[in-house]
């Protein structure tokens, strides 16, 4: 036994599948384009008042659209029931003067002698036209592939054609582009009205082939099977043999329609069907409003280069298991720019995916302005700043998505924040990123990008591991960028910020001056009483000025050691968040020997868990002393004491309670021998040296993981995964922790010092281990910097220079 489908079933299939008028109209559109057309006409003929139009049917219990048991409580409702003649006058009584065709529809509505005869002008009084000139259809198309939903048509010439290009037999470098594949886009026409005519044609054909579809009657089939309802094509009228294309007229509209609503939609939809910055041509699309012109936005050129900043990055997947992100960024506002690359590692640890799903999302493109909306200008000739940035208003909306240069709906539409970027730009300073504040789009292929899948009902792409991978890619992407703009925005402020130090340096010398200056000026005034008088107002107010300076002195006090204590803190909070399971599991495993040495009768067993308890607590006694130092009463204090020795006890601490990652943790002193006795607080070298240790490690050991994904190192063993030098060079005053990890790019040299920059997984980083490293350092008089990168701008050792810390 097989299915059976009912014949509304079609019926449910065009409202749920296709969303939306703009959806059914680019899937109309789209049916021109894949036929080579060159030139596609869309007109709305308005010329019955549509509140009218519906009111009439429903008083008639004509209306599909509202269940039958409503239909009638709303005709029982009437107090008094028009006939369909009244009705007919009240109809006449709302004809749109002046729209074309109006003539003729008063004459069908005058000379309706029947009810029947009455609601089929009626429901032709409004209609859409879809018309274009490609290459049409034959009387077997419209039969075999027109009339069959879900037909694999197009989808079978795509097949073609790659298996063409695949075979050198077209050239591959510049394919043609289908649009279509589902074999649903005749459901759109069901979406806009109740009735359809197709008159089509294709050249050398004599006469024009067409078909009509009355939706009503599958409505009225209801429970029967699909195929009870007849449609049936059939030949038209004559044609010249050269004549081609389609002409789909809608009617029974389902929709209030007026030139508003059409301008509306060459807005948002058909100014955006092709890709406004990647070079794709408009489509040959004209739209009128009973026969006036309705104009298509063309993208504004102009307004790029009122840009203050953009992002161009791609996803290469060239290669096996090493896909990557490339590109640039721009803070054009500050004529900055730097290089973004994100390795194969760094995508995975930032984005939490697996190499192969990365690589199965396929190479894309992204290309996005961003616009500071405070510091927009007014453009000569354009108009002022409300024209401006009403016209930003039209073309902004965050990243849309173009599939080989046509738009896949509904990304970076108004009420569409795929990436989530108002809720990021919300959480960070400035709103910065917002969809309002950014014209982009990322570029993806049918053949670069087959598991990016279009949904069915056109509404964006399928939900799947690949889907959520692109998002995740896009939006770490714009993180950085975001990043980026916020730390050349901190540069800036920098140099125009005076600190309260200098402040008072520079009060300082003009008190100074001023004081000098004061003794010949009271000479000059002592002749007065007036003079005497302004003498003493200006002592008054040096003493005030001198007052005020030092309150702010006293503030600027309060505020470095706020500064201390709050760096102070949240160093120790990342530290302790690591160092804490490590304990747990020191004090767990201590107490598990304890047990197994009472459960124990044999001595020798006894003996051997108790030397095993015995480097455990020994171990743990090296984290807390280690941690001592760090105690709110320790943390500021100087204290004497041989740096040497406690560089060593940091590094190895560290070293026994991560051996069983398996990375060479060693120490070594220029000269060998070499010691060096320092009055310092203690905690410092603690805070830093953990976190940069940490920071090695985390990489070292992901590094080590894809390498045995790629099959070039191997899991298991003995041998070090991998190593962390720290290097105390007494000479020079300075440590130098270096790793064999991946390295930090060249471009990034500062940008890992910015708070909350991190390309690790949001678990594993919260961006503020060497923000806090280096603030610590420099609180304490040293400096934190990056050493040189290698020949593959790779740096791989941070200098942490101690400065003056003589006893």
């Amino acid at each position: 036994m097989n299915f059976r489908v009912s014949a509304r079933t079609i019926l449910h299939l065009g409202s749920e599948l296709i969303s939306s008028d703009g959806v059914a109209f680019y899937e109309l559109i789209k049916n021109s384009l894949d036929a080579k057309a060159s030139r596609v006409t869309v007109d709305v003929f308005y010329r019955l008042d549509y509140v009218v139009y519906s009111e009439i049917l429903r008083e008639l219990g004509e209306d599909r659209d509202t269940p039958e048991v409503l239909r009638e409580r709303y005709i029982r409702s009437l107090r008094r029931p028009r006939t369909w003649q009244q009705l007919r006058d009240y109809a006449l009584g709302s004809i749109v003067q002046g729209a074309p065709g109006v003539d003729r529809l008063v004459r069908r509505l005058t000379n309706a002698s029947t009810k029947a005869r009455f609601l089929e002008a009626l429901r032709a009084a409004n209609q859409i036209e879809i018309d274009d000139d490609g290459e049409g259809m034959s009387l077997d198309i419209l039969r075999d592939v027109y009339l069959t939903i879900g037909t694999s048509y197009r989808a079978d010439q795509k097949r073609d054609q790659y298996a063409a290009e695949e075979d050198d037999e077209v050239e591959a470098s510049a394919p043609e582009v289908i649009l279509g594949e589902k074999g649903l886009g005749r459901l759109s026409a069901m979406r806009l009205g109740d009735e359809v005519l197709v008159v089509t044609g294709q050249a050398g054909d004599s006469n024009w082939n067409q078909l009509e579809i009355d939706w009503n009657d599958f409505a009225d089939a209801a429970n029967d099977d699909l195929d009870s309802v007849e449609v049936e094509p059939e030949v038209g009228n004559a044609k010249e043999e050269e004549e081609r294309g389609t002409l789909i007229r809608i009617s029974a509209l389902k929709s209030e329609w007026s030139a508003d609503k059409l301008a509306g939609l060459a807005i948002e939809q058909f100014s955006k069907l092709s890709d406004p910055l990647g070079g794709t041509p408009a489509p040959p699309l004209t739209l009128r409003f009973n026969d006036i012109e309705v104009e298509i936005p063309r993208f504004a050129d102009f307004l790029l280069e009122q840009a203050h900043g953009r992002l161009r990055a791609a996803l290469h997947v060239a290669g096996p298991g090493a896909p990557r992100i490339e590109g640039t960024m721009e803070y054009l506002l500050h004529n900055r720019s730097r290089q973004l690359r994100l390795s194969t590692l760094e995508l995975k640890t930032t984005t939490e995916l697996d190499v192969p799903t990365v690589e199965r999302i396929g190479p894309f493109n992204l290309d996005m302005y961003w616009f500071n909306r405070r510091l927009l200008t007014k453009i000569e000739g354009i108009g002022n700043l409300t024209v401006v940035r009403r016209i930003l208003a039209e073309w902004s909306g965050g990243v849309s998505v173009y599939r080989d240069g046509y738009r896949v709906n509904p990304y970076g539409g108004p009420n569409d924040d795929w990436l989530d970027l108002d809720r990021d730009a919300f959480s960070t300073s400035g709103f910065k990123l917002n969809r309002g504040q950014i014209v982009g789009r990322a570029r993806i292929t049918q053949r670069g990008n087959p598991y990016l899948i279009d949904q069915t009902n056109r509404e964006g792409l399928k939900e799947n591991p690949e889907k959520q991978a692109f998002v995740k890619v896009l939006s770490a992407v714009m993180e950085i960028y975001r990043q980026y703009l916020n730390e050349i925005d901190r540069d800036v402020d920098r140099a125009r910020r005076v600190t309260a130090a200098e402040a008072l340096e520079r009060f300082s010398v003009e008190d100074e001056r001023l004081a000098s200056l004061l003794p010949a000026l009271e000479d000059a005034l002592r002749g007065s009483e007036d003079g005497r008088d302004l003498t003493r107002k200006l002592r008054g107010t040096m003493s005030e000025l001198r007052a005020a300076a030092e309150v702010v002195q006293r503030a600027a006090g309060a505020q470095e050691k706020e500064r201390s204590r709050v760096l102070h803190l949240a160093s120790i909070g990342l530290m302790i968040e690591s160092l804490a399971h490590e304990l747990y599991r020191a004090t767990s495993a201590g107490l598990e020997t304890i047990a197994q040495a009472r459960r124990s009768s044999n001595p020798v067993n006894a003996g051997t868990s108790l030397r095993v308890l015995d480097s455990q607590l020994r171990t743990l006694q090296k984290r807390l002393k280690v941690l001592d130092p760090l105690s709110t009463n320790a943390r500021q204090t100087k204290e004497a004491f041989e740096l040497v020795d406690w560089i060593e006890d940091i590094v190895n601490g560290f070293a026994s309670r991560n051996e069983g990652r398996r990375i060479a943790i060693e120490t070594s002193v220029l000269p060998d021998d070499g010691e060096l006795n320092v009055k310092a607080v203690k905690g410092m070298f603690v805070q830093v040296l953990e976190n940069l240790l940490t920071n090695s490690v985390f990489w070292v050991s992901e590094q080590h993981k894809e390498r045995v994904r790629l099959r070039i190192a191997r899991d298991g063993g003995d041998e070090p995964v991998g190593r962390i030098d720290v290097v105390v060079d007494l000479p020079s005053r300075r440590i130098l922790v270096t790793d064999d990890g991946p390295g930090i790019p060249q471009e990034r040299r500062e940008t890992v010092f910015e708070p909350f920059f991190s390309t690790k997984r949001q678990k594993q980083g919260k961006g503020l281990g060497l923000y806090i490293a280096r603030e610590v350092a420099e609180y304490h008089g040293g400096t934190l910097t990056l050493g040189a990168a290698d020949e593959h701008g790779q740096i791989h050792s941070v200098i942490f220079e101690i400065g003056n810390v003589d006893v």
